[in-house]
C-alpha cells in the first residue's frame, strides 16, 4: 500500500564559537551606536543646548560596567536550554535610572509533544482510504539571538554600597531561526523564521568586590510575538567606572 515517510533527520545546531561570534558582534554594534550617541551629545556647541539628545540625557551616557551571564531558559513548546548574554552597562540617565545593551543567545528544539500535535495536524489534512500514512518530522531546532535595552532601577541608597538589588524592563529585538531537514524550504520553516520586538523584566542582585568586580543573580522574563520564556542567570561583571557615592543633603 502506498505510504509517505518523511525520515528523521537532526538539525544542524550552531556550534559555540559561531554564536559567541554572534554575540560579539552584536554587543559591538550596540556599544558603538550608543558610544557615538554619548559622544555627539558630548561635544555639542554651548548654542546647541536644548538639542533632543541633551533633553533625554544621551550626553551622560559612558561605559559603566561590561559583563557577561549564562543560565537556564525554558522557551514555550522547546526544550530547557541553556542561554549566555553579553552586556555593557552604559551609567545613569537619571538619578537611580540606567541603561544597560545585552546580546543574548540560546539554541533549543521544539518538544517531542509539540512535534506530534504538528504530525497530527498534517495528518488531518491528508485523506487516506488505506490508514497507513505516516509523517515523521525528525528533530526541529530554534534559536535566538536577541539585542535588548533595558532601564534598570537601582535605589539610590544601595548605590555604593556592595549588594545592590534593582529591578528592570526594556525593550529588544529577537532573530528567530528553526532548521531541520524535514521543514527546510517549506512554509513550515517560513512560519517560525521570524524577526520580531519583545519586551522583558528583570530583578536581580549584585554583589561588588574591591569596587571592580561584581557578581550577582539575575531572573529575566521575555515576552515577544509567538513565543514566551523566563530565565535564572549568573552574572559576572567588571565595573570600568565604580559608581560615586551619593552626594549628601
Amino acid at each position: 500500500m502506498p505510504r509517505w515517510i518523511e525520515r528523521p533527520a537532526s538539525a544542524r545546531q550552531p556550534s559555540a564559537r559561531q554564536a559567541g561570534a554572534r554575540l560579539a558582534g552584536a554587543l559591538l554594534g550596540l556599544a558603538l551606536v550608543a558610544g557615538a550617541a554619548a559622544d555627539a551629545g558630548a561635544q555639542q556647541e554651548p548654542q546647541a543646548q536644548g538639542t533632543l539628545i541633551e533633553r533625554l540625557n544621551l550626553d551622560k551616557l559612558r561605559l559603566s560596567a561590561i559583563g557577561v551571564s549564562g543560565g537556564a531558559v525554558k522557551p514555550t513548546q522547546m526544550e530547557g536550554t541553556e542561554a549566555y548574554a553579553l552586556h555593557a552597562d552604559y551609567g545613569e540617565i537619571a538619578p537611580g535610572w540606567r541603561v544597560v545593551f545585552s546580546a543574548t543567545y540560546w539554541g533549543s528544539r521544539l518538544t517531542d509533544e509539540t512535534m506530534q500535535r504538528f504530525a497530527d495536524s498534517l495528518r488531518k489534512s491528508v485523506v487516506d482510504p488505506t490508514q497507513d500514512f505516516e509523517v515523521d518530522l525528525g528533530r526541529i531546532s530554534v534559536s535566538d539571538v536577541a539585542l535588548d535595552m533595558d532601564l534598570r532601577w537601582l535605589p539610590r541608597r544601595f548605590a555604593s554600597t556592595a549588594l545592590r538589588p534593582y529591578a528592570s524592563g526594556g525593550v529588544g529585538a529577537h532573530v528567530i531561526n528553526a532548521e531541520g531537514k524535514a521543514i527546510s524550504g517549506t512554509f513550515v520553516e517560513r512560519a517560525l523564521d521570524n524577526i520580531t520586538a519583545g519586551i522583558a523584566v528583570s530583578t536581580g542582585v549584585d554583589l561588588v568586590f574591591f569596587n571592580k568586580l561584581s557578581v550577582g543573580m539575575q531572573a529575566r522574563f521575555d515576552l515577544l510575538s509567538g513565543a514566551r520564556f523566563g530565565s535564572i542567570r549568573a552574572v559576572g561583571s567588571y565595573l570600568v567606572r565604580p559608581n560615586p557615592a551619593p552626594a549628601r543633603r
